[in-house]
């Protein structure tokens, strides 16, 4: 996966598989997590607020993507051992 001189590349897939993932993270993470719906837009504070949880979902969602593309890839080299 990561060796060095190879560049590193997420497939088509994997960034479709990104999008719910996202978005389910950051909708726990604003409403549930964070409890956002008590916050306005009134002060720079609580929209940066927004940016930031939604950063921080976005780095959640990215690694989780990472996760099931390593699995996905021991998997694969498992089975090409077996043949």
């Amino acid at each position: 996966m990561l060796v060095k001189g190879h560049n590193f590349k997420l497939s088509l897939f994997y960034w479709l598989l990104f999008i719910p993932i996202f978005l389910g993270i950051s909708y726990k993470a604003l409403f549930f997590d964070w409890q956002i719906q008590k916050y306005y837009f009134s002060e720079l504070e609580d929209f940066a607020r927004y940016i930031f949880v939604l950063a921080i979902s976005f780095i959640e969602a990215f690694i989780y993507v990472l996760i099931i593309r390593f699995i996905v890839f021991l998997f694969q080299k498992q089975l090409h051992l077996n043949k």
